[in-house]
């Protein structure tokens, strides 16, 4: 694969990973355009480590905090949100592990990945309309922490997105969108690290051909890059534009996917 595809790979899935706009989407569309093959598993986990990277670099004082404060128990805030996130990540996880491989397939098509694409626009138009609850990232429970992880297993369907289905509960569940914002980043942290541990169990590094390991870490170092000003983006500006451009950029995308589908079916 060339360096400058893994490039490209991971700007694309670093800015689409943090944006609520469907990395999945824009990643398949791509593949279609560029009459792309699958993309091998390990660049797929390096893509996914690389945004890792990023979150972790984004986050670290917040990862700090939770880890040194939660796990020893002297700050009840840190020890009930790291519960939340704990909770918010078994559905996804337990809907990845059974159902990945029917939900990749069966919804993988360019009409599927649309109609996904256009509902998940609306949604989060809809979700400004509900904009201006108050409660902040501290004030996270056990059942905001399951209902967001319920919330997020959709997003094993390309064109859900799963920033965008985890800012919108969060929203739905009474947070500001900041505070929305920044518990479906710290979310994201174990989600990406436990597929990148489960693309790891098929993988041996001694296996890969030295070739693809300049590629792995081209397209690491392009997604790390990328998706670490991707989030700082979203952190900074999000209390201010909302989610309404999302949604009509969804909306927009959405028709690009139907014309491209419609023009396939016609050849």
């Amino acid at each position: 694969m060339p360096a400058a595809r893994a490039v490209i790979l991971g700007v694309v899935q670093g800015l689409t990973e943090f944006l609520p706009v469907s990395s999945s989407a824009h990643l398949v569309l791509l593949a279609r355009l560029g009459r792309w093959r699958k993309d091998s598993l390990d660049l797929e986990v390096a893509l996914h480590l690389g945004c890792l990277l990023a979150l972790l670099a984004a986050f670290r004082d917040e990862w700090t905090w939770l880890l040194g404060s939660g796990l020893s128990g002297t700050n009840p805030h840190a020890r009930t949100m790291l519960v939340a996130l704990l909770l918010a990540c078994i559905p996804a996880s337990v809907a990845g592990v059974v159902l990945e491989r029917y939900a990749r397939g069966t919804f993988r098509r360019l009409p599927q990945i649309a109609a996904l694409t256009a509902l998940m626009g609306g949604v989060l138009i809809l979700a400004d309309h509900v904009l201006g609850s108050d409660r902040g990232l501290l004030q996270v429970t056990w059942r905001d922490g399951l209902v967001i992880g319920l919330a997020q297993a959709l997003a094993l369907l390309p064109g859900v997105s799963r920033s965008g289905v985890t800012i919108t509960a969060g929203v739905l569940l009474g947070f500001s969108l900041p505070a929305a914002v920044s518990f479906s980043f710290l979310l994201a942290a174990p989600i990406l690290a436990g597929a990148g541990l489960w693309g790891l169990r098929h993988l041996s590094w001694r296996g890969i051909p030295r070739g693809e390991r300049q590629t792995m870490a081209i397209g690491l170092i392009t997604a790390a890059l990328v998706g670490y000003f991707a989030i700082a983006f979203m952190l900074r500006v999000i209390a201010h534009i909302h989610l309404t451009p999302f949604g009509l950029y969804r909306l927009l995308f959405a028709l690009l996917l139907w014309r491209l589908a419609s023009t396939r079916q016609a050849d």
